[in-house]
């Protein structure tokens, strides 16, 4: 039948209400998720930062041109993905599920090529894990293909209603990229179709034809027709009942979808179902192919009302591991509806996944860990395999032995499970190990890899999660011997006081320890040693801890006691080291059931006779997760107040994106209008006393300056602007005099930014007996105009300081009664070379 004739009976019969009303399909089942492809809201404004309709997280909606999507790949359905940028949740509630029902949750996925950081997408159903993907790389970097990796995960719902949850968990800058979610009903003997009731698009605006140049995820769409998504009741799907959901496929004309089915055993036979209808009063043709044979290939009628749609079962044989299925509607301006197609058959069992151990490593520069690389025996059972490995930066982290590309490659012979590889640390940064070749296998770890600069490693206990039970297991970067572990706030180890850094402790129950490697000392020079200590508050016991350098004593507190309700102690301790590096040991004596705990351990090279400051350089806080926000919880040693706080590894960032910081590697952050203090004690009134510290800003993302203030009790030491050093430049150091009035003050740094984003970055605060100002460089030089004139000149922030000259280096130093001028950023004094016979100028401290 022509066209033509089909739209003249559809004209005459919308003359009459009634044949419309009985063709009028009732309400099915409701989608299980709500905007699945992210198409329902888009923000703009550049990078796109918005909420997502209808899901709680997640950072925003990209569309081709990105940013976070990369550019240059294809979007999996339609037009836009959503993004989760740093470590971040997205999720939805669920409902309508069948309790102990089994169900395919899929979705698309990738990773951002920009900026270093690595990301793991964590997917939580009802509460429970239900996979992790581990390290996600970029499409463009690991595989040829412009497109979105695919995820296909089997569930069980406990109950009616369940959380959707995906999860990012970041070392650094890094954001993942979601689109086409969908959960559809499965069995357990499912061949993954991709996308397989069209839930995956939503409800397409207007006609909800796809556009020429979008993909319907899952699908590859051919044919000269037009292909697009309808909701039950909407455009062409006018009649009849879907048989999943309330979404299904049109195919108008003559067009095609079609998918590549994985996993087939080749000589099995498989069965291919769908449901299926058509437009309303239209004479369709449906041809629906699996490989090279026909499995259905007739004319379609309408159900027609609330009728459900026609159903098909029919079966074919695999040939290979996999095989095309085809669905095809040939006659022009028909159209074709499908739903719930599903392939029921034998599949090759998954192997185990590729296993590597350990998953994490803490060093310092020369240090090594060799890891083990294992693959299931069913894998080398009667053939060789390859793994290939590469480190994505050999300036950081190195393999030993691998190719000058930086790739390693391990080969397994018939038989072979386990192979090993080296890791050596370089320079300060981390890497994930990548796996570029897994010979078929699912990756679920790799090996993380921090370089540090910091004395301490893993100085707050953070890098590795709590073990599972009351904590006993292995600590990163640490041994341990007898009952050691680790504590988040909830214990049993953990039982009183309020942790000292962030969110977890380490313990030693009974007779045990904890040692470390410290490296690059240098012999000496005098280092402060602080902790956090406390007792748990159980079992009767008592407990003393002894710590030790290189086998030299350097502490040993005896008895120690819970704190109860307050903070946990706090000790430091100078040592004078002899050798480049030696061994830290906390080492546990005990006497009943008892237990210690340790946080914020950290070292800083001091003088002797410096002031106490607690966490001074923030290196106890250690590396934090994602952007390197530690709110609400605390910051060692520092009561903070206000939005974000936390620390940066130095010029890794975010927040630290310029400058070059004194100490160490960590650097102390607050961004907004934030304030950190601390009780700062051993002042002798009426002496004097230098603050130092350095002093930096963002560059980004308003423009500079910003604003701080210092005060030291009821003392203001510091109220001034700060601008990006930039570059590498170091950053500024500011020396303050100061006379104390009292034995103890605290000690506040505010952060008082202009409107707009502004952070302030901080690091190496000391305070010295006296006046420890090091005077600044001048700068001289010689100007005729008009007359011959010495200019001399130094940094305005160098305040308290007078100029003398001398003759020789031996005669006497007399002070340059000369106007001293402030020009730009400079002190400037203008002195006569014929008053005096001047060869030599310096700065002195001001009496």
């Amino acid at each position: 039948m022509s066209s033509g004739f089909s739209l003249g009976i559809r004209a005459l019969l919308s003359l009459i209400p009634v044949v419309l009303a009985a063709a009028t399909p009732t309400a099915s089942a409701a989608s299980f998720i709500q905007n699945p492809s992210f198409e329902a809201n888009y923000n703009p404004d550049f990078p796109h930062y918005g909420p997502i309709d209808l899901w709680a997280g997640g950072s925003g909606v990209n569309e081709g041109a990105g940013p976070f999507h990369n550019t240059g790949i294809q979007i999996p359905d339609q037009g836009r993905a959503g993004f989760m940028q740093a470590s971040s949740t997205l999720r939805q509630s669920i409902s309508g599920l069948t309790a102990g029902g089994i169900y395919c949750l899929q979705f698309y996925y990738d990773a951002r090529n920009c900026c270093g950081g690595t990301v793991d997408l964590i997917t939580r159903f009802g509460g429970t894990q239900v996979d992790r993907i581990a390290n996600v790389r970029p499409t463009p970097t690991l595989a040829n293909h412009p497109f979105y990796y695919f995820r296909s995960v089997i569930i069980t719902a406990a109950v009616e209603t369940a959380e959707l949850e995906f999860a990012t968990v970041t070392i650094g800058d890094a954001t993942a990229v979601l689109d086409a979610i969908s959960l559809t009903p499965c069995a357990a003997n499912s061949v993954t179709v991709a996308n397989p009731s069209f839930e995956a698009s939503g409800t397409i605006s207007g006609s909800g034809t796809l556009v020429p140049g979008q993909k319907l995820a899952g699908w590859e769409i051919g044919g000269a027709g037009l292909v697009g998504i309808n909701a039950n009741g909407q455009g062409f799907a006018d009649n009849g009942i879907p048989r999943d959901q309330d979404h299904v496929v049109f195919l108008q004309g003559a067009s095609s979808i079609s998918q590549v089915l994985n996993g087939l055993v080749a000589g099995t036979s498989y069965e291919l179902s769908f449901a299926y209808n058509q437009r309303a009063f239209d004479m369709s043709h449906l041809r629906v192919t699996a490989g090279s044979e026909v499995v259905f290939d007739a004319d379609i009628t309408d159900v027609g009302g609330p009728d459900p749609y026609h159903t098909f079962s029919g079966r074919f044989e695999a040939h290979d591991v996999t095989a095309t299925i085809t669905f095809e509607q040939t006659v022009p301006d028909m159209v074709v509806l499908l739903d719930d197609i599903r392939v029921q058959g034998s599949t090759r069992p998954p192997l185990p996944c590729l296993g590597i151990e350990p998953t994490a490593a803490e060093l310092a520069p020369g240090m090594s860990v060799t890891a083990t690389a294992t693959v299931p025996a069913e894998l080398t059972a009667g053939k060789p395999a390859t793994i290939v490995l590469r480190t994505p930066n050999p300036a950081v982290v190195e393999l030993v032995g691998a190719a000058p590309d930086g790739t390693l490659q391990l080969d397994y012979g018939v038989g072979d499970t386990v192979k090993t590889f080296t890791a050596r640390a370089v320079n300060g940064g981390t890497i994930r190990v990548e796996i570029l070749e897994s010979a078929g296998l699912c990756t679920e770890n790799d090996l993380q890899v921090t370089v540090h600069s910091s004395l301490v490693r893993n100085s707050s206990f953070e890098s590795s999660a709590v073990p599972p039970g009351i904590g006993y297991g292995s600590i990163l970067a640490w041994s341990t011997t007898g009952g050691a572990g680790l504590n988040s706030g909830n214990g049993p180890f953990h039982d009183n006081g309020s942790i000292p850094d962030r969110a977890q402790v380490a313990f030693i129950q009974g007779e045990g320890s904890l040692s470390q490697q410290i490296v690059s000392l240098v012999p000496g020079y005098n280092y402060r040693l602080q902790f956090f200590y406390n007792a748990r508050n159980c079992c009767g016991g008592s407990i003393d801890l002894h710590v030790s350098f290189d086998g030299k004593a350097l502490a040993d507190i005896t008895g120690v006691t819970p704190v109860g309700a307050g903070s946990y102690h706090f000790h430091s301790v100078d040592f004078t080291p002899s050798v480049t590096e030696g061994l830290l040991v906390f080492r546990s004596t005990a006497a009943g059931d008892a237990s210690v705990l340790l946080d914020a351990v950290n070292i800083v090279q001091r003088e002797s006779a410096e002031i106490v400051i607690q966490n001074s350089s923030f290196e106890g806080t250690g590396i934090p997760s994602g952007v390197g926000y530690i709110q609400p919880g605390q910051f060692g040693g520092w009561t903070a107040s206000g939005g974000g706080y936390g620390v940066n590894l130095d010029r890794v960032g975010p927040f630290t994106d310029n400058g070059d910081a004194p100490d160490q590697e960590l650097v102390g952050f607050l961004q907004g209008a934030v304030a950190i203090s601390q009780d700062v004690s051993g002042f002798e009134v009426g002496q004097t006393y230098t603050l130092s510290f350095a002093v930096n800003a963002r560059n980004c993302c308003s423009p500079p300056p910003t604003h701080f203030m210092v005060t030291l009790g009821g003392q203001t030491l510091a109220d001034e602007d700060i601008a990006p050093a930039g570059g590498s430049t170091p950053y500024s150091k500011r020396e303050i005099r100061f006379v104390a009035d009292s034995t103890a003050a605290p000690l506040n740094f505010s952060h008082r930014p202009p409107a707009g984003d502004y952070t302030l970055l901080l690091d190496e605060i000391r305070i010295c007996r006296g006046d420890c100002r090091t005077p600044p460089r001048l700068s001289i030089r010689l100007e005729s105009n008009p007359f011959p004139l010495v200019r001399i000149s130094w940094p305005s922030t160098a305040t308290g300081f007078i100029l003398q000259s001398a003759e020789s280096l031996l005669e006497t130093w007399d002070e340059v009664f000369q106007l001293v001028q402030m020009e730009g950023d400079e002190f400037v004094v203008y002195d006569d070379p014929s008053l005096a016979l001047r060869a030599f100028y310096r700065l002195t401290s001001a009496p």
